[in-house]
């Protein structure tokens, strides 16, 4: 059996159950269109299609099975806060559920225990092959930063690969790269080799492939690669702006073709990445 790569998509589903729906909605949930509404905007607001984005025949997969405004799989099950595991706003913060709505210290655990942790215990379960020899955790963003990010109102790069590192892939002082910092410049180079012309023949965003901005890392990878753990893995997150993908990148009409089309740069991109591993 030939070394492969685990890959996450930890925000790919729109879904939510009815209960959650009814503490967003209240009474409007027994309202198909509003219903029909509120799972659109989830799906949307959420990273869609990354499920297709980062499919890899020869992979191992896993994909969220419920919206990230349910639960987010990626962030620590402890991380409170607006941007926290369990979120009470949008990006935007808008709020999502109705006036006065307090989610109690019980609902929160039951959530995370019938959605974050079966979803981590399974991550563990995978890494346990030892075939495995790279995590790569698979998101999309919007195209300007909103509200609640890091670099609100600010236009995003094309691309923008999470190592932990520097801009330039150097080490952060007293923090851990989730792969080297060979190995981070080196996958940064495989991205420009693989889509950089694409980007730049048809790309309505950004042309420019960045490393660790506006991000450094992400929660999963850092995690999994954490030197504390009985068998770290490399690991790294990748960022596709929705502009390459998307009609209108706040929303989620699908551009097909180009889904096709950075799909396959992936996958050549992620033989020459498992390589370096």
């Amino acid at each position: 059996m030939s070394p492969s790569a685990l890959v996450l998509t930890p925000h790919s589903s729109g879904f939510a159950p009815l209960e959650v729906l009814f503490e967003m909605l209240g009474e409007q949930v027994y309202d198909a269109g509003a219903r029909e509404s509120r799972l659109e905007f989830l799906f949307a607001e959420g990273d869609p299609f990354t499920d297709l984005l980062f499919h890899a025949p020869g992979a191992q997969h896993l994909h969220a099975l419920c919206s990230r405004f349910v639960v987010d799989l990626n962030r620590p099950r402890d991380q409170s806060g607006d941007n926290g595991v369990v979120k009470l706003t949008d990006f935007q913060r808008n709020p999502l559920y109705s006036e006065g709505f307090v989610l109690e210290d019980g609902a929160r655990e039951q959530r995370l225990r019938r959605y974050w942790d079966p979803f981590h215990a399974e991550v563990d379960r995978l890494l346990e092959n030892p075939e495995i020899r790279l995590l790569v955790d698979g998101h999309s963003m919007q195209a300007i930063g909103p509200a609640i990010g890091p670099d609100g109102g600010v236009p995003r790069p094309a691309l923008c690969l999470m190592t932990g590192h520097d801009g330039a892939g150097n080490e952060r002082v007293g923090e851990w790269g989730t792969v080297s910092s060979s190995q981070a410049r080196e996958l940064h180079a495989l991205l420009e080799k693989y889509f950089g012309a694409w980007i730049n023949a048809s790309s309505p965003a950004s042309k420019e492939i960045a490393l660790n901005a506006p991000w450094s890392g992400d929660d999963t990878s850092l995690r999994y690669s954490d030197p504390k753990r009985s068998r770290p893995v490399p690991a790294f997150g990748l960022e596709f702006n929705r502009a390459l993908y998307l009609e209108d990148p706040t929303g989620a009409t699908p551009l097909e073709n180009n889904i096709l089309e950075l799909n396959r740069m992936f996958r050549a991109f992620l033989v020459d990445a498992l390589e370096l591993f």
